[in-house]
């Protein structure tokens, strides 16, 4: 069954933006429509591209994934880079060289906190960003001249060119309420579902749940599916100390975040035996100012709160914490496959095969 999504309007709203509603359904089908018959044209670049993206608004682990399949081709041989729109990021009109594989060179401010952590996760794997990501990708192209290059966040951009279409969905709530934008959280007809090579459900127990196997039943019968987990790695600490998951079990914290879905890290936080005192939302990507976390560590102290936790995301944007506040941990993610489902053997099987026809 498919669940509410709290990204959904509220019903009070809801028919006020029926009309907007069939508006972006149109605009978003003409699109579609002029790209699919060739009308509108793409960019083809001289390496192989792999676009990670999703149907919904919202967090489903698009980043944390193109982090890792960065990492994993970086370690099978391949020179490979990111390229991401870097959202919200200062100065965002032109394309910007985050890291070249040997140093990072922008900030997160810069950059963007998403292609900063990749960045800084990665240092071997140079990151472009750019709102025109055909630039940023030719920037990235002129720099380093990477063999393969992932797109984060890009599979509504299809201006330029991929070679595989790797689709994440929620595995525990795939469509939200099941319309598009703005009376739901889907950016695109499930149709769209045909244009994915794979699907990979993150957040997930191992099973499918009833929609999304309807959806690719009736729209791409042969896309690839793989199960993956966003688990915790590690708490950190603003200085780039590290200590276990398990290490603040039993502590008291005042969790804030800043991204689109924050009930998850909340939940985690709580999967880890962590008690929380107190918790404060901000909107996705808030760019955190001292005034916000005066008030964030004056709440906590109120509630008695050990220590204050965000996400790993968040806390790149923070550039110092009010004197007297609880001491200030972060939340890192991983993502993780079963061993007898790895997407890495299909993946590099189907590179292989992509650059042997680039040869020919």
């Amino acid at each position: 069954m498919i669940g509410v999504d709290r990204l959904a309007a509220p019903p009070a709203v809801r028919p006020f933006l029926l009309l907007p509603g069939m508006a972006y359904r149109a605009a978003v089908g003409l699109r579609n429509a002029l790209y699919d018959s060739g009308r509108l044209g793409v960019q083809r670049l001289p390496c192989l591209v792999i676009s990670i993206g999703n149907l919904t608004v919202g967090g489903t682990g698009k980043s944390p994934l193109a982090s890792c399949i960065a990492a994993l081709l970086r370690d099978s041989g391949y020179r490979v880079g990111v390229v991401s729109r870097g959202y919200r990021r200062r100065a965002a009109r032109d394309p910007l060289l985050v890291s070249d594989g040997r140093a990072l060179l922008a900030d997160a401010q810069s950059a963007g906190d998403e292609p900063y952590l990749i960045a800084r996760d990665n240092p071997a794997v140079p990151v472009a960003v750019g709102a025109d990501r055909v630039g940023a990708a030719r920037l990235l192209i002129g720099a380093v001249s990477p063999e393969v290059i992932v797109l984060d966040d890009a599979f509504q951009h299809r201006r330029l060119a991929r070679d595989l279409d790797l689709l994440l969905v929620d595995g525990r709530d795939p469509w939200g309420n099941g319309r598009m934008l703005p009376r739901g959280p889907l950016r695109e007809p499930l149709a769209s579902i045909a244009r994915a090579d794979a699907c990979i459900l993150t957040r997930s127990d191992g099973r499918s749940p009833l929609s999304l196997a309807s959806a690719l039943e009736r729209f791409n019968p042969d896309a690839a599916l793989f199960h993956c987990r966003m688990e915790p790695r590690a708490f950190v600490r603003p200085e780039g100390e590290s200590i276990g998951p398990a290490a603040l079990k039993g502590f008291s914290a005042y969790a804030f975040s800043g991204i689109a879905r924050p009930e998850r890290f909340e939940d985690d936080l709580r999967s880890l035996g962590v008690r929380l005192a107190g918790a404060r939302r901000f909107a996705d990507h808030h760019p955190f100012r001292r005034r916000d976390l005066e008030q964030v560590a004056g709440e906590a102290r109120r509630l008695g709160a050990d220590v204050l936790v965000t996400t790993e995301k968040d806390l790149v944007r923070i550039v110092e914490t009010p004197d007297g506040s609880p001491p200030l941990y972060a939340l890192a993610i991983r993502v993780a496959f079963p061993r007898d489902r790895d997407l890495q053997p299909w993946l590099l099987d189907r590179l292989a095969a992509l650059r042997l026809d680039r040869r020919r």
